[in-house]
């Protein structure tokens, strides 16, 4: 195990150094601040490695349905899974994922004796969270506006990002991204809102809300990786209706996937 973890942070550091060249030519073409443009390029090498790895997901959602004019609980769920990449591309020419599930409750937050590898839980909904984990890849960039605020933090220095005008065939997000002042590294991203998620598919555009504080760990000195996250919104998604919150961490990666 040691040694397996060894060789997946020595690809981390060799994937962060030499990424495909399309990385680089969308840096160079990116006309976003300066510190956006790293950020971007930083988001596009950690979510190739997370693409090619294995790792965990844990997340724990409280549901609620409001009943005579207020919110009462519906649910408490808490779930593990196991994220992997197939072993081969789909007809799009894209990699699917699949998530197992390896630890799961019922409504009440009771341990499942029987798990059920391929039961719908939130973590089903990948497209959705990697929206909120990677909104800053170099191919949407151009289809946001960025403000600079005021951080509240030395050494950082944060950006309000909205979806442009007009902006309507694209998944995007809408928030504040914390950096790295020198590196443009995230550190941490604030979900105000997900928008034209009806371009995702027919389910997730029946979440009527989302928020989220994303927090980002380094490996290698290089990448960023979502590992903590907690939120919530409003959902009209069949099985998950109402007003939940969340909390969420990943981890435990493991590249396994052959790496061009």
């Amino acid at each position: 195990m040691k040694y397996l973890l060894n060789a997946a942070l020595v690809l981390a550091f060799v994937i962060a150094a030499r990424l495909p060249l399309q990385t680089a030519r969308a840096s160079d073409d990116c006309t976003a601040p300066e510190l956006i443009c790293k950020a971007a390029a930083n988001q596009d090498r950690s979510l190739y490695l997370r693409d090619h790895s294995r790792y965990e997901q844990k997340i724990r959602v409280e549901r609620f349905k409001s009943k005579g004019g207020e919110e009462k609980p519906e649910e408490v769920r808490e779930t593990v899974a196991t994220i992997e990449p197939a072993a081969s591309p789909d007809k799009t020419g894209r990699t699917p994922v699949r998530v197992r599930v390896t630890s799961d409750t019922d409504k009440n937050g009771n341990p499942r004796h029987k798990v059920d590898e391929d039961a719908t839980t939130l973590l089903s909904f990948g497209a959705v969270f990697d929206l909120a984990f990677f909104p800053l890849l170099p191919e949407k960039i151009g289809f946001y506006e960025f403000q600079e605020v005021v951080a509240d933090r030395k050494n950082e220095k944060w950006y309000r990002f909205i979806p442009k005008h007009g902006a309507l065939d694209q998944p995007l997000a809408s928030g504040i991204v914390e950096l790295d002042s020198l590196t443009g590294e995230v550190l941490t991203i604030k979900i105000e809102g997900l928008h034209n998620l009806e371009t995702l598919d027919k389910e997730a555009r029946k979440l009527k809300s989302f928020f989220a504080t994303i927090d980002y760990s380094q490996f290698e000195g290089a990448l960023r990786m979502p590992t903590l996250a907690s939120g919530g919104g409003v959902s009209e998604i069949t099985r998950f209706g109402g007003s939940f919150k969340f909390k969420f961490s990943e981890g435990k990666y493991v590249v396994v996937a052959k790496v061009d």
